[in-house]
């Protein structure tokens, strides 16, 4: 089963990458230009251009499985995440892919107080703004999507996952390391087909319903992220 990964230069991508070629998965990662430090052996490397379709569908022609890690990486205005997931899904379906795991953010649902009258209109509103539409773009399509919704994103050490269909209202970030490894376990149990899903990292104790992976304790997630950091612009 070929995985292509979308953005594989950028943090996410790259943990992504490692994470399918551990368990064994053939992977080509897309990249916009060579990558500063290279993936290694068995990984193939592609470089394409995710603004342009034709590039795309041919960074992605004969997989099985595409994963979008593309991020925009400013809370400014910007539509690179959502113009380039209308590009990746509308490539994936011109070249018959059929699975596609996209990535948006815990915020789209948070309905927390000084969030929603207060950091929204002021600091994340452009970002969750674009989240949304990314969402909208890939749920209107016939693939078979994953949307993923983790918290902040951390360079940290995986703890193991969470994943819930609801809001995980404790958990305030995500392991990158522990999102790749729910990505490479979804693409292998299928569980969350046409479904939006939130993972966080675990470390605290809940009594909601949530999948874990890992030796580590239950825990929910409440929070913002930001996809990539403001230089990491991966397309």
């Amino acid at each position: 089963m070929l995985v292509v990964v979308l953005g594989a230069a950028g943090k996410l991508g790259r943990e992504v990458v490692r994470a399918l070629a551990e368990r064994g998965y053939p992977v080509r990662a897309v990249v916009r230009r060579p990558p500063d430090s290279a993936f290694g052996s068995p990984i193939e490397v592609r470089i394409a251009d995710a603004r342009h379709k034709t590039q795309v569908s041919a960074a992605i022609a004969g997989a099985d499985v595409v994963v979008n890690t593309i991020g925009g990486g400013t809370l400014r205005k910007n539509d690179v995440e959502s113009r380039t997931t209308a590009i990746a899904v509308g490539a994936a379906q011109e070249v018959t892919v059929k699975r596609y795991i996209a990535i948006s953010a815990a915020m789209v649902a948070l309905d927390w107080k000084f969030f929603k009258y207060v950091l929204r209109p002021l600091v994340f509103r452009n970002i969750l703004a674009e989240h949304l539409r990314v969402e909208g773009i890939v749920k209107a399509t016939g693939l078979e999507w994953t949307i993923v919704r983790p918290p902040r994103l951390t360079s940290g050490p995986p703890k193991g996952y969470l994943a819930s269909r609801q809001l995980l209202r404790s958990a305030f970030s995500a392991a990158r390391a522990d999102v790749a490894a729910f990505i490479a376990d979804e693409i292998e149990k299928n569980a969350y087909v046409r479904e939006a899903v939130f993972v966080a990292s675990s470390s605290t104790s809940t009594s909601s319903p949530v999948t874990r992976r890992g030796t580590v304790k239950r825990r929910q997630n409440y929070e913002f992220q930001m996809l990539e950091e403001p230089n990491e612009k991966t397309i």
